[in-house]
C-alpha cells in the first residue's frame, strides 16, 4: 500500500469517488492556484493576514474539498 493509499484510507476520501476525474482536477487545480497565490504574496513581501486569510478563505469556498 502506498502512502497515498494510507492517506486516501485514513481520511475517508471515498466520499468523492462520485466526482468525475474532470470535476477533481478542476478543484486540485484551484487549491493550488489559491496556494501559489499565497507563497507569491508573501515572496513578495506581504505581511497583512487578512489578505492571506482572505485567499484561504476563498479557496475553501470555491472548492468542495
Amino acid at each position: 500500500m502506498s502512502i497515498f493509499d494510507e492517506y486516501y484510507d485514513e481520511h475517508n476520501l471515498g466520499e468523492y469517488s462520485d466526482m468525475s476525474k474532470k470535476e477533481l482536477v478542476i478543484e486540485a487545480e484551484y487549491l493550488h492556484n489559491s496556494l501559489y497565490n499565497i507563497l507569491k504574496y508573501v515572496d513578495n513581501g506581504g505581511t497583512d493576514i487578512d489578505v492571506i486569510k482572505a485567499e484561504v478563505y476563498d479557496g475553501f469556498y470555491e472548492s468542495r474539498i
